[in-house]
């Protein structure tokens, strides 16, 4: 049996990222996944965001999986999962297959910029998952 999960139903995300690296941090909603065997995530961007397409991956959309089993301690599941760089051909798309499952799952997406300068970088995001048990 599978379940769709929507962590972050395509819609714009947006933050502000300072000059030099700097990173900002969104997490999605929390969903149960008590019971799966297993939950598939994808994510897609649409347009370019941040910088210029074709260049250098000035800005960088990452997701991470992060699990609890009480809703309140999270658990990465990744050092690096799936990510988008402002360079990609769009509509772009990264999947990957997960078998430590918790009592819930969010995700945890990091926007990183390279841009000399500071700003507010906002992407179309699609964040799904199927959980299969």
């Amino acid at each position: 049996m599978s379940e769709y999960l929507p962590f972050w139903p395509k819609a714009w995300i947006g933050a502000y990222v300072t000059n030099g690296g700097g990173t900002a941090v969104v997490y999605s909603r929390a969903l149960p996944t008590n019971g799966f065997t297993e939950v598939i995530i994808q994510m897609e961007i649409d347009a370019t965001f941040g910088g210029a397409a074709g260049g250098p991956p000035w800005t960088t959309v990452g997701v991470e999986p992060q699990i609890s089993n009480d809703g309140i301690n999270w658990k990465t599941l990744t050092v690096t999962l799936l990510s988008i760089a402002n360079n990609a051909t769009f509509p772009e798309q990264a999947t990957e297959k997960f078998t430590e499952i918790g009592a819930f799952m969010r995700m945890k997406i990091t926007i990183t910029s390279r841009e000399a300068a500071s700003g507010t970088i906002v992407a179309t995001l699609l964040v799904s998952g199927a959980g299969r048990s």
